[in-house]
């Protein structure tokens, strides 16, 4: 009996000591001298080039993969709407980023706000859901981007070059909400361009950095070519009904089709939080940091909705 009592108090111990662990939150005053005394990052972005990260994060994804499936598939014209509501939503994120990315310029991003506030259990947690989402973030714009490219070879040069090297073996339907084997091999396009693009990670953020300016400032023109130059041609027939019909689904058209659209859609504003991750490489984290994530959020909102 009084084995059973000692093994129940050790026990006991080991779990307050494990709670104990999990809830320790790192102190203000900790995090500050990890700012003052860490000199692996040089601060070389200035607050226009983290904003061409933020928006090089946020737009492509959106306007380039989401938003036409959205449309399609949820919410019909109403996408507008669910484009505004949930920019709304992620502008108040923006806003809770720039404080605590004032306060804490460090490169954990969000992993740094919550174990900072919550503790180290739930910075972990939130630390692999960032991961995931990074993940799932890259894996829609790299195949995305190889779909463009196949295409536009096939257009220039009529090279209609095999699926089994240009498709993944799994794919995901989005009607049935299900993966399915596509019976191909590999997505070359998209293995190279994530290939290059850590090649260039590696060389440096700021070479990144100037890069990603260009392909920005590239990507901003083309759009706001094609927006202003198909004005004439919109028309407006097609926005009416604004509100499809709901199908007797909750996702399916209709003022919810609209709502599951945002639930969508918000996958392409939380290229924010790239913003955020690059605080300990920025000049003066304290007043670049909300210029980028408000900047890049606002100006990603009127793109979507144009």
């Amino acid at each position: 009996m009084q084995i059973v009592k000692t093994v129940s108090r050790r026990v006991l111990s080991c779990m307050k000591i494990l709670f104990k662990q999990l809830i320790q939150r790192k102190p203000m005053v900790t995090l500050q001298v990890e700012i003052d005394t860490q000199i692996e990052f040089k601060r070389t972005l200035s607050w226009w080039q983290l904003l061409a990260i933020g928006l090089g994060a946020i737009i492509g994804n959106g306007i380039f993969v989401l938003s036409g499936q959205a449309a399609s598939i949820y919410a019909g014209p109403s996408v507008i709407v669910s484009f505004i509501l949930t920019g709304i939503i992620a502008l108040f994120s923006a806003l809770s980023f720039s404080e605590l990315g004032a306060m804490m310029p460090l490169a954990g991003s969000v992993y740094t706000y919550t174990y900072a506030a919550l503790g180290e259990y739930l910075a972990w947690f939130i630390g692999w859901n960032s991961i995931l989402l990074y993940l799932f973030g890259a894996m829609t714009i790299t195949v995305a981007w190889s779909g463009y490219v196949v295409k536009f070879i096939y257009l220039v040069c009529d090279l209609n070059a095999t699926r089994a090297i240009v498709q993944a073996p799994v794919g995901w339907n989005e009607t049935a909400e299900t993966f399915y084997v596509t019976g191909q091999t590999i997505n070359l396009p998209a293995i190279a361009i994530t290939i290059a693009i850590t090649v260039l990670l590696i060389i440096g953020v700021r070479e990144t950095a100037m890069v990603n300016l260009v392909l920005v400032v590239i990507k901003i023109i083309i759009l706001l070519i094609f927006i202003f130059a198909c004005c004439k041609y919109v028309n407006t027939k097609n926005y009416d009904p604004f509100f499809p019909t709901n199908l007797g689904s909750f996702s399916k058209y209709g003022v919810t089709g609209m709502l599951q659209a945002s639930t969508y859609v918000f996958f392409a504003y939380v290229g924010f939080d790239s913003v955020a991750t690059a605080a300990q490489e920025v000049k003066s984290p304290e007043k670049s940091l909300p210029i980028a994530l408000i900047g890049s959020t606002i100006i990603s909102l009127v793109l979507y909705v144009g």
